[in-house]
């Protein structure tokens, strides 16, 4: 993240099949923005139903993508609250404006307030650094209001419809209060919980490390090991892998001090 190369706008195109009922399902990876953030398109090939997930800067890789195969954006799916992961959802709507923005309803609420929070616990130096990177700086000067209220309140156990391809959630506190991830098949996106040999911290607003232990440790519990995790940044990674090599969590101890 530190590397120049990370802020500009990488296009990964992971043409991977998942594992669903019908085997009609692709994922395409852009890194985007200062910290690096990980926004998916994923999509049904037979009905060309997509979603957009963590849209946290522009994408426009993405959106050509969409156009230049005559997909349909029906949702924009939002792992958690941290403008990261976010920021672009308004320029997205722009463009789609039929695409429903799901999002957690506690996530939505801390938006709010989260850079009250953030001067609070971390001052003006924290903030002034911020706006010294003209790229951070849009973060810190973005009106929550512009984001609009999510079209659907995500909580645990929804289902969505890309064709026929069933996404689901999963509530995962921890990182904050209502991050979800969303799944299909043997394909997890894990947003800020779940990293490569890492987990998301909880050192921000409503962050919890029980919460954290917990939530990941459910991952372990629910999906098989060869289950592909798509995290908010950095590599995939598989949970059974993780299982065991995770530096912070594993399914016999945890690091989180």
């Amino acid at each position: 993240m530190k590397n120049k190369l990370s802020f500009l706008f990488l296009f990964i195109c992971s043409f991977q099949f998942g594992c669903t009922s019908v085997e009609d399902f692709k994922v395409v990876r852009q890194v985007t923005g200062p910290l690096a953030t990980d926004c998916y398109l994923i999509y049904g090939t037979r009905s060309k139903e997509a979603a957009l997930i963590d849209p946290g800067w522009e994408v426009d890789s993405l959106i050509n993508y969409i156009e230049n195969n005559d997909l349909k954006l029906k949702y924009i799916f939002i792992t958690h609250g941290h403008i990261d992961h976010f920021y672009y959802v308004p320029g997205i709507k722009k463009i789609y404006p039929d695409a429903r923005v799901c999002m957690n309803k506690d996530e939505y609420r801390d938006i709010f307030t989260a850079m009250e929070w953030i001067t609070e616990n971390y001052g003006k130096e924290w903030i002034d650094d911020a706006m010294s990177n003209p790229e951070t700086k849009k973060y810190i000067e973005f009106d929550m209001n512009t984001l609009g209220e999510p079209d659907i309140f995500v909580e645990d156990n929804h289902t969505f419809l890309l064709g026929n391809v069933e996404i689901h959630t999963l509530l995962s506190p921890g990182h904050s209060s209502g991050a979800i991830c969303y799944y299909t098949g043997n394909i997890l996106f894990s947003g800020d919980v779940l990293f490569y040999r890492s987990v998301g911290t909880t050192f921000a607003q409503n962050g919890s490390k029980e919460a954290q232990i917990k939530s990941v440790r459910r991952l372990y519990e629910v999906f098989p090991d060869n289950t592909i995790v798509y995290p908010g940044h950095g590599q995939s990674t598989d949970i059974g892998s993780e299982k065991t090599e995770n530096r912070y969590i594993t399914v016999y101890k945890d690091n989180m001090n």
